[in-house]
C-alpha cells in the first residue's frame, strides 16, 4: 500500500547551484508557465524545486510562496526574503528541502479536497506551519531560521515544498569531505535527526486526519480499566482465581518496597505472578470493555498503515497500548501487594516503627524456615526412635538367645 504521507528530505550547501538557483526562484518575476513540468524521477523533486511559481493561470492560488506569517507574499516581501537566503549562503548556512506529498484520494477522505477538486489551502499552509516550527523546535533553529513554502500541483500527488535557512548559522561546524572536488572542508553540520523528520510527517499526517475522538475513546478504556480496579472492592489476595498467585508475587517481590515498581528489573521475578493476576482479573471484570479496546486498535493500526504504509511500523501501535494498559495495571496489583504487606506486617508486629523489624515477606520466610526445621526435627526424632527400638528388640533377642545356651 502506497502511503498517504509521504516526506522527502535532504539539503544542498552553500557552494551548491541548487542553492544559487533557489534564490533566484524566489526572486524571479511570476511568469506563466504553460507547460506542466512532471516529474517522473524522485530525484528530480529537487532539482525542479526553483523551476516554477506557477503554471497556471491563477498566480496567487497556484505555487505561490507563503512563509511563517504570510500566505502569500508580495514582490517586497520577496525581496526581503531573497536578501536574508543571500546572507544564509555567504554564512555558510545549509540550505534544508523538504518535500511532503499526499495521496490525492487520501486527501478526500480528510475532507481537504472538495467535490470541485479544490485544496483547502489555508488549512494545509497552517499545517505545514506547525509541523515546521517543530521540526526547528527540536533542532534547536526556531529562533535563528527562516523558511519559505509552496504547495504544488504539477504531478498527480499533490504536495508542498519547504526550503529553510540560517541567515546566521547556529548549528556546529565539522570536516566534511566535498563529493564533487573531493576536498574536505570545514562546514556547517547540515543532517538534522531522523526522529525530527519522522514527527514531522506524523504531525502532518495527526493535523489533516483528527483522530483525537479515537485516541481518547482507547485511553479512556486503558485507563478506565486501572480507575476501575481501584474503585472496585476486589481482595486478589482472596479472589478464588489470584491468591495463590497473590502469594506467589509476594515472596519474589525485593526487601525494599520503594522498588515495587512494574518497569523496575527489581521485580523481575515476580512480574510473570503479576501479569498473570492482570490477565485473569481483565478477562473476569472487563471482558467486554477489552473486547472492544483490541477492535479500536486494530482499527486505528489499519490508519496508521493507510497514513504511513507497509514499511511503516503501524503494527507495533496495538501492542504498544497493550504493553502500556499491562504496565498501569501492574503497578495497580503492586498498590495492592503494598498496602496487603504492611497491613499484614502491622498485625504480626504491631504498629511501633522499627528499623529492624522484618516486613512480611522476611516473615512468610523465617516461618518456612521454621517450618522446615521442625519437620526436619520431628523426622530425626521420630528416626532415633525407631533405631532405639530396634535397637532394644535386638538387645532382648539376644538376650533370647543366651538364655537358650544356659
Amino acid at each position: 500500500m502506497t502511503p498517504a504521507v509521504v516526506l522527502k528530505s535532504r539539503f544542498a550547501m552553500p557552494s551548491s547551484e541548487e542553492f544559487k538557483e533557489y534564490i533566484n526562484y524566489i526572486d524571479r518575476e511570476a511568469a506563466k508557465v504553460k507547460e506542466v513540468l512532471v516529474i517522473n524521477d524522485e530525484n528530480e523533486t529537487f532539482s525542479v524545486f526553483y523551476r516554477y511559481m506557477d503554471y497556471m493561470d491563477d498566480e496567487e492560488k497556484q505555487g505561490a510562496l507563503f512563509t511563517r506569517e504570510e500566505d502569500f507574499t508580495n514582490e517586497q516581501q520577496k525581496n526581503s526574503l531573497k536578501r536574508l537566503f543571500q546572507i544564509a549562503q555567504q554564512n555558510g548556512s545549509p540550505l534544508w528541502q523538504d518535500v511532503i506529498s499526499f495521496d490525492n484520494s487520501w486527501l478526500i477522505k480528510c475532507n481537504m479536497i472538495d467535490a470541485t477538486g479544490q485544496v483547502d489551502e489555508a488549512k494545509m499552509k497552517n499545517i505545514v506551519r506547525v509541523a515546521v516550527e517543530e521540526m526547528l523546535k527540536a533542532e534547536h533553529m526556531e529562533d535563528s531560521a527562516i523558511w519559505t513554502a509552496s504547495i504544488h500541483y504539477n504531478t498527480d500527488n499533490i504536495h508542498v515544498h519547504i526550503a529553510t535557512v540560517e541567515p546566521v548559522p547556529t548549528r556546529k561546524k565539522a570536516w566534511i569531505k566535498d563529493k564533487e572536488t573531493g576536498r574536505w572542508e570545514e562546514q556547517y553540520r547540515a543532517k538534522r535527526k531522523q526522529s525530527t523528520l519522522d514527527k514531522m510527517k506524523s504531525r502532518v499526517a495527526n493535523l489533516l486526519m483528527d483522530r483525537t475522538e479515537e485516541h481518547n475513546l482507547i485511553t479512556d478504556l486503558i485507563r478506565g480499566s486501572v480507575n476501575l480496579k481501584k474503585e472496585q472492592e476486589i481482595d486478589l489476595s482472596s479472589f478464588r482465581k489470584t491468591k495463590s498467585l497473590f502469594q506467589k508475587a509476594l515472596m519474589n517481590l525485593p526487601e525494599d518496597r520503594s522498588q515495587w515498581r512494574y518497569g523496575y528489573h527489581s521485580i523481575d521475578k515476580a512480574r510473570p505472578y503479576i501479569d498473570k493476576i492482570v490477565d485473569l482479573y481483565l478477562e473476569h471484570y472487563y471482558k467486554n470493555e477489552m473486547q472492544e479496546l483490541h477492535i479500536l486498535l486494530d482499527e486505528e493500526a489499519d490508519v496508521l498503515r493507510e497514513k504511513y504504509g507497509e514499511g511503516s511500523r503501524y503494527q507495533n501501535y496495538k501492542q504498544t497500548k497493550l504493553d502500556d494498559l499491562k504496565k498501569r495495571m501492574g503497578n495497580a496489583v503492586l498498590t495492592e501487594l503494598r498496602v496487603y504487606d504492611k497491613e499484614k506486617t502491622k498485625q504480626l508486629y504491631g504498629s511501633r516503627k522499627s528499623y529492624n523489624r522484618p516486613s512480611l515477606k522476611q516473615h512468610y520466610e523465617k516461618a518456612s524456615t521454621l517450618n522446615y526445621a521442625l519437620n526436619n526435627l520431628k523426622y530425626r526424632l521420630r528416626k532415633t526412635y525407631h533405631d532405639y527400638q530396634r535397637e532394644r528388640n535386638l538387645a532382648e533377642f539376644d538376650r533370647m538367645l543366651d538364655g537358650y545356651e544356659h
